[in-house]
């Protein structure tokens, strides 16, 4: 420094211990009292050119460019007679003030009139890449590497200038090479971190900064391992080589953050938006931790503090609050990230996530229509070929299969399993080794009730991903529908063990422990207004069975009571009854057996009977039965009142096409205590015509013929008769969150009734039912059906009530 100034009054040698003393301060760090000094002098000799440039150059030091460039103004703004430092510390100065071609100006003429020091063409490079002639700065840095290829300082300023130009790996690769020049200079080490941290590779600067105490204050330290924790929670989301390992990174994560929220807390403006980021950041660990709950208390206690989660956020926030149930907050969410994060011709791969997500918010919160146009919008975006850069063919587009399953999964979330299928089988076809897709289809299967074929279409994905979580769910809830318990708990066993927070494992263990529960089957019917000589006035009937768990898997024990009573012209009837036996479960075959008491009042006394049953699924459409029942509970109350009960046996074929169609084939003859022998035989079937998601229609027929020896009998018993009931059911979807149903249906029909001797003669019905289901254990509905038809030629009106409740516990 050429001169600092000192009191007037002081003598020389007093004023070169002064000037020493500040001078060594200043150098220390402590600026103020030579630049107050220094303000004095100057105030009184505003042209003392050393005062000035003192001052100039301690203000540089000190952080102060306005300072500096107030100084110099006051000179004049003549640089021509500068001194190379002070010359030096304006050009800084500027750069600092952004005044990009003043200080431009001032470093290229350092540099021609001291060609020696390097400063001047450091800083040049400095200013033009902070100018964004990036481009420039680049080749200026170039030329000086090139020049003095073993200088740490030029090879800095080149990484600089890469960095500028959003080059990091270039910027990398100098800065690396400044650090083997000269790595125990903390300015070049302290560079090469920034170099690492902007190069994505934080936790490697991480360790260089530990390797050199004191490199980092305290802030830029916290920084750093911010950034260091944020690159482990994006590869939290990454596979792992074991499934035991999949949260280990984002439980390194979380602990360090446990680590850092506290040091961050109260450290002033920096440290407050620090942690600001660093909650924020949090929130995609928990999430890649599955810790939904904590993740949505930690968001809504940011927003509650009026901190403004950033877009990019916002998919993970969603995707919690749809794992907790709470498809309309994600719906606003996905909608948001989409809008501000995921622009198109941005991240395909994240537009398409979040789009998939919107997709199930949409769905999940029963809005169809919004959830098809997501798809459709999201499909439309993906071409199904890409052309990559040194590829001289065109590649399959993975996001395009993405989306197209997206759509499949729609239409079958939508009920069109018709066209879901079709999808389905026709993405297979093109990607028979895609083991997901399999799984899907086979999933459709199940829900169309093909259990058989949906196992078949699972044995071959398990040739292609034999441990896939998805298989092995599917491959349980197909073991359910086909009764292979033991398979089903092990594959239950295995899925919960390895994945107990995956929502479809977890659902099939909730089916397992449904199944594992009691059952209380409840059926009654109530007759509320009728004239109507054959069922009787104030019909009435209930039963209760109560179905046991399982036990050893196959079998069950039940016990059950019921009573039905009615009024006729010749009394009253309360029949009793109580029944126990078992049930034997298996694949393909269900039996049943039981013995029961009867009690018909009227002084009767207590009878012994008993009923076999069978059913055998022959494929997933076809299956076959038959029971046979001594006092029959299904004998006409009216015999009961005289004593006379009936032994019945019957067989069926039922034709299950899909869950849109089904036909059944009876045919059931019955041996009456009088002598009377009726055989009943007929079709019913239901046929689907109308699918929406809240609303079904569904045609029924049913078609029953029935002859009987005896004429003289005081029940109703026709020779011969037969009855035609074409109808339509509606089927309206009232309410619908998750398990928890609520419908209502319509059903209107009209048909036609046949009896020996008495002609034909119409009929008509009405009905109108409610049913609620909730929670997987709980389901009870009640219809009431109006009917007007025929009996031997008389037409009669009848009003009844038909309810039923099923109850797992």
């Amino acid at each position: 420094m050429s001169c600092l100034a000192v009191p007037a009054h002081a003598a020389p040698a007093q004023a070169d211990q002064q000037y020493d003393a500040l001078i060594q301060r200043a150098r220390a760090g402590d600026y103020e009292p030579a630049l107050t000094a220094l303000r004095e002098r100057l105030a009184q000799a505003p042209a003392d050119r050393r005062a000035a440039y003192d001052r100039m150059i301690i203000a540089g030091w000190a952080g102060r460019p306005a300072e500096v460039l107030e100084t110099y103004r006051g000179l004049g703004g003549d640089a021509s007679q500068l001194p190379a430092e002070v010359l030096a510390a304006i050009a800084r100065a500027e750069r600092d003030e952004r005044q990009w071609d003043a200080s431009l100006a001032h470093y290229r003429e350092g540099r021609q009139r001291f060609p020696a020091r390097q400063d001047f063409a450091l800083g040049e490079i400095l200013v033009l890449a902070d100018s964004g002639r990036t481009a420039d700065a680049v080749a200026a840095g170039r030329a000086l590497v090139e020049r003095q290829p073993s200088s740490p300082d030029a090879r800095i300023a080149l990484a600089y200038a890469h960095t500028r130009a959003n080059d990091p790996y270039e910027a990398l690769f100098e800065a690396d090479r400044a650090h083997g020049l000269a790595p125990q200079r903390k300015d070049v080490v302290r560079e090469y971190v920034r170099a690492l941290e902007h190069a994505g590779l934080p936790e490697a600067a991480l360790r260089v900064a530990d390797e050199h105490p004191g490199l980092l204050d305290r802030a830029d330290r916290l920084e750093l391992e911010l950034d260091a924790t944020a690159e482990q929670v994006r590869l939290a989301d990454m596979p792992t080589r074991t499934e035991a390992e999949r949260f280990a990174i984002a439980d390194r994560a979380l602990a360090r953050y446990e680590q850092l929220l506290p040091q961050l807390r109260g450290t002033g403006p920096r440290g407050e938006a620090q942690l600001r980021r660093a909650r924020i950041d949090r929130l995609a660990a928990l999430h890649a931790r599955v810790r939904m709950q904590d993740l949505v208390d930690e968001y809504e206690a940011l927003r509650a503090e009026g901190v403004e989660v950033p877009a990019f956020a916002l998919s993970d926030v969603a995707a919690a609050y749809l794992y907790l149930r709470h498809p309309e907050q994600a719906e606003t969410l996905y909608a948001q990230a989409i809008r501000e994060a995921y622009p198109p011709g941005g991240d395909a791969e994240a537009r398409l996530a979040a789009q998939t997500g919107l997709y199930y918010a949409h769905a999940e919160a029963e809005k169809f229509p919004p959830a098809g146009e997501v798809v459709e919008q999201a499909s439309a975006e993906q071409p199904r070929w890409r052309w990559l850069r040194g590829q001289p063919t065109r590649q399959p587009n993975d996001l395009w299969l993405d989306a197209a399953e997206v759509s499949a999964r729609s239409r079958r979330q939508a009920d069109d399993t018709v066209d879901a299928q079709q999808r389905l089988e026709e993405l297979v076809s093109h990607a028979p080794g895609n083991s997901r897709l399999r799984v899907l289809l086979a999933e459709l299967y199940r829900a169309r009730g093909w259990p058989r074929q949906a196992e078949g279409e699972l044995k071959l994905a398990e040739t292609l991903e034999p441990r896939a979580v998805p298989l092995e769910v599917q491959q349980g809830h197909a073991a359910l529908d086909l009764q292979e318990w033991r398979q089903a708990e092990m594959l239950r066993n295995d899925t919960m063990a390895r994945y107990p927070e995956d929502l479809a494992v977890r659902r099939l263990d909730r089916d397992w422990q449904v199944h594992n529960k009691s059952e209380l089957r409840i059926e009654g019917y109530r007759g509320l207004a009728n004239d109507s000589a054959v069922v009787g006035n104030g019909n009435f009937g209930i039963e209760a069975v109560l179905y046991s768990p399982p036990i050893h898997y196959d079998w069950r024990a039940f016990g059950g009571i019921g009573y039905a009573t009615g009024r006729f012209q010749e009394g009253s009837v309360d029949y009793r009854w109580a029944r126990t036996g078992v049930q034997y479960r298996v694949r393909d075959l269900t039996l049943e057996g039981e013995v029961s008491a009867h009690d018909y009042g009227g002084g009767n006394g207590g009878r012994a009977g008993g009923r076999l049953s069978a059913q055998y699924d022959i494929d997933d459409r076809w299956q076959v039965g038959a029971s046979g029942a001594l006092r029959s509970t299904g004998t006409p109350l009216r015999a009961l009142k005289q004593g006379i009960y009936a032994d019945t046996l019957a067989a069926f074929a039922r034709y299950r096409a899909s869950e849109r169609s089904e036909w059944m084939f009876t045919v059931a003859p019955s041996r009456f205590s009088d002598g009377n022998d009726r055989l009943e035989g007929g079709v019913a079937g239901e046929q689907r015509f109308y699918t929406a998601p809240h609303l079904k229609g569904d045609l029924l027929v049913d078609i029953w013929a029935s002859r009987n020896t005896r004429r003289d009998t005081p029940y109703y018993n026709p020779r011969s008769d037969l009855t035609m009931l074409p109808s339509v059911r509606l089927t309206h979807t009232l309410h619908r969150r998750y398990e928890t149903v609520w419908e209502q249906q319509f059903l209107a029909g009209a048909g036609a009734y046949a009896q020996r001797g008495y002609g034909t003669g119409a009929i008509m019905m009405i009905g109108y039912g409610q049913r609620f289901r909730t929670n997987d254990v709980f389901d009870v509905g009640a219809t009431i059906t109006g009917t007007s038809r025929p009996y031997d030629g008389q037409r009669e009106r009848e009003l009844r009530i038909v309810f039923d409740l099923t109850y797992r516990f």
